[in-house]
């Protein structure tokens, strides 16, 4: 194994088609220490789903796993991963970290939805905390992720609501303004259903920044989604692109 320097700060592996670990990145090493096979780093439920989908047959697949991590008080990470199989031998493996306060909000959310579904809704308290806790789990959705002075990672999660892009269209204008990027990459890999009261909202979003004199590109837009976005007259700006990949070569 060779420790490789990436112009992007995030963990990335080269691997063969067995798993094993040909060469890594410095924020892979910080946070996974230097495993000689990939599948030693993930918890058991997610290794057949990696034996699965990470494979030289399936040339590109983004996944939702479980790592284990060697930072002090963390067990376990929740990490999209992207991979890329250039031929038969070897593969590139992007992990893109979830936002940890998104896995507690989200756990804390389905432990309140059990609770409340067992007393049929009796507990007035603790139906308030769920609708805090939805709110939170709203606002955590499009973490803002800053890559270097010139661009911006925007990993959208789940579906697409108009309460949830409401949530959001504050906090991305200013964390847009205050970051001064110019290149803002809205990743639609993991994006469920898209509502089209959500979608508009989001259209408000992007044309807002547009007019802030950001550059936006779309990236993982699956063909049903991109008919969506087309009846809504998105702005000549924006740019589309396979793979988070694609975009991190681009513009990282």
């Amino acid at each position: 194994m060779k420790l490789v320097d990436r112009s992007y700060p995030l963990p990335f592996f080269t691997i063969n088609k067995n798993h094993s670990i040909y060469s890594y990145s410095k924020e892979a090493k910080e946070l996974f220490g230097e495993p000689k096979n990939l599948l030693e780093i993930l918890d058991e439920d997610s290794v057949e789903k990696m034996k699965e989908w990470v494979t030289p047959d399936i040339h590109k697949a983004s996944l939702e796993v479980h790592v284990k991590s060697q930072q002090e008080g963390v067990d376990l990470l929740t990490v999209d991963l992207h991979v890329k199989w250039d031929n038969d031998l070897y593969g590139e493996v992007l992990l893109i970290v979830k936002d940890e306060k998104l896995t507690k909000v989200t756990r804390t959310l389905d432990q309140l939805r059990s609770r409340l579904n067992d007393t049929n809704f009796e507990l007035l308290e603790e139906k308030e905390k769920l609708e805090e806790a939805v709110e939170q789990n709203n606002q955590l959705s499009a973490p803002f992720i800053v890559l270097n002075d010139q661009a911006a990672l925007i990993p959208l999660f789940g579906d697409i609501t108009e309460e949830k892009m409401y949530s959001v269209e504050s906090q991305l204008l200013q964390q847009s303004q205050e970051s001064e990027v110019d290149q803002l990459l809205f990743d639609f890999t993991a994006v469920g259903e898209m509502q089209r009261s959500g979608v508009h909202v989001l259209l408000n979003v992007i044309t807002s920044l547009v007019y802030m004199g950001s550059e936006i590109s779309f990236i993982g837009v699956q063909p049903a989604q991109a008919k969506q976005l087309k009846e809504i007259n998105l702005p000549n700006e924006i740019q589309f692109l396979s793979s988070l990949q694609m975009a991190l070569n681009k513009y990282v």
